[in-house]
């Protein structure tokens, strides 16, 4: 085991949040609230224990890896991160030790889940509290593959481990440019959405948080009642479209930027995403006019549209109180909790590639029974599938499934009630943030227990890497050379 390749990235994930803080700091500062002590102390005790152990363990020239460290790696490195992004809170007086804790996961794996009950706090913690949504979002190890020095053929561990997806890969010949190149893209789309929102007249401050938000799919909002607050047709369209970019797959986006535009409006995943989505969005408005609780249709398909692509993206804003909805529209909303967005997005869920698989093999199964002679491979997009990626995917949809059912076991221990134990199980296992019932749109999860939020918080971290790294450590095999 390389241990001193294991502490050395960890300290850099101590540092890169470390340095987060500090520019949270910056902002409490810049509106002269009392914050900002707390976030300089965490920063501090942050930088302290990073750079040292950073110092202390350099890497060799060419630092190679095996599968071991890359799964150790990245799965250590969310609980780290966890812990050191939980400072602020504790030490500011915001949560106590596990609601932080919980905050903190909540933010980095994306879920947006929160224990956070009143929201009048200062600019420099909320601040905080959005950016470990957007470090989360495409990475922090992902992050540092791009800056690193060269990692030989550890990096691509280390890539495979954190991308979330059934199939990621290398789209240029160094992993390193690929990194490089999806947090260019990021970085772009975060931008754009930050002038966007300013032009329709958002606050620079509400701009920059809710872009961490929409752009990372995870739903932090600085305001009680998220986006509803604005109240405004523009923004929530503009919030709508970026949502669907950030559900996409990047690696599509990379292709565009890059010379091959084709590929997006050919690439059968996308097309099964927008599919989903759109169906969803007219079946919803359909059932909230057929339902009574909406009577013009214009406001049942703005309610409809930015809460479906909401949840299938799992970001979790808010622009309606949709547990009051219907029971159709609210079975569309969890059933579009597991489906999630797109491999090599910034959401959560099982993934429209994995379910478009799945669909696929399932339809070929059924054309055997009546003509088993027939030779019927599985094609996505006119490319055939290796069976060994059928069956990872089989392989991953019975731990998701066995994931859901214990977590949700677990859960019910708290006797939240059927539909609040179900809906919170799939918010927090998909990185979704609200549920129905006792955690729903107009709610949050202070009221769970300790053993609930403990199990949450595995929970989130399980959804955001995709159950593998955290999975794999704990069987025997692992360990054995």
């Amino acid at each position: 085991m390389n241990y001193r390749f294991i502490f050395h990235l960890l300290a850099l994930v101590v540092v890169a949040i470390g340095l987060g803080i500090l520019v949270s700091a910056g902002v409490a500062a810049l509106y002269g609230e009392d914050d900002v002590n707390a976030l300089l102390i965490s920063a501090g005790i942050s930088l302290a224990i990073g750079i040292p152990l950073y110092r202390f363990t350099p890497l060799a020239e060419r630092a190679y890896i095996n599968y071991r460290e890359g799964f150790i790696v990245v799965g250590t490195s969310w609980f780290v991160a966890m812990f050191f992004g939980a400072l602020p809170y504790m030490i500011y007086g915001m949560f106590g030790p596990l609601d932080a804790l919980f905050e903190s996961m909540s933010g980095f794996t994306t879920t947006g889940a929160s224990v956070l009950t009143d929201y009048d706090q200062p600019h420099g913690i909320l601040f905080w509290r959005s950016l470990t949504h957007w470090y989360g979002g495409m990475g922090i190890i992902v992050l540092f593959i791009a800056i690193l020095p060269p990692l030989g053929g550890g990096a691509i561990r280390l890539f495979a481990a954190e991308s979330p997806g059934p199939v990621p890969g290398r789209l240029t010949p160094k992993i390193r440019d690929t990194a490089r190149g999806l947090w260019y893209i990021y970085l772009g789309l975060s931008a754009l959405e930050i002038v966007v929102l300013l032009i329709l007249g958002m606050p620079l401050y509400d701009s920059v948080t809710h872009t961490f938000g929409t752009m990372a799919t995870g739903g932090f909002s600085p305001l009680a009642t998220s986006i509803a607050a604005y109240d405004s047709w523009a923004i929530e369209l503009a919030i709508i479209l970026f949502m669907i970019l950030a559900g996409g797959n990047f690696a599509l986006y990379f292709a565009l930027v890059w010379g091959g535009g084709t590929r997006l409006y050919k690439d059968a995943e996308f097309r099964f995403y927008l599919a989903i989505m759109s169906a969803s969005v007219l079946l919803v408005t359909i059932s909230l006019l057929w339902a009574g609780s909406h009577d013009a249709p214009l406001q049942a398909l703005r309610d409809a549209a930015f809460q479906v692509v909401s949840l299938q993206t799992t970001t979790g804003y808010i622009s309606h109180d949709f547990d009051t909805w219907n029971s159709f529209a609210k079975t569309i909303l969890i059933i579009l909790m597991f489906v999630g967005g797109s491999a090599g997005s910034t959401a959560g869920g099982f993934k429209v590639a994995r379910l478009l698989v799945l669909s696929k093999n399932a339809r070929h199964d059924l054309t055997r029974q009546v003509h088993p002679q027939a030779v019927l491979p599985v094609k996505i997009g006119g490319r055939p599938v290796q069976e060994s990626v059928r069956t990872t995917i089989l392989g991953y949809f019975f731990l998701y499934v066995m994931t859901f059912l214990v977590g949700a076991l677990l859960i019910s221990t708290s006797n939240l009630g059927l539909l609040t134990t179900v809906s919170a199980t799939a918010a927090t296992l998909n990185n979704i943030g609200p549920g129905l019932d006792l955690v729903g749109a107009t709610l949050n999860y202070a009221p769970v227990d300790s053993f609930a939020k403990g199990s949450m918080i595995v929970l989130m971290v399980m959804g955001r890497l995709e159950l593998l790294p955290v999975l794999l450590p704990l069987t025997r095999g692992f360990w054995r050379r």
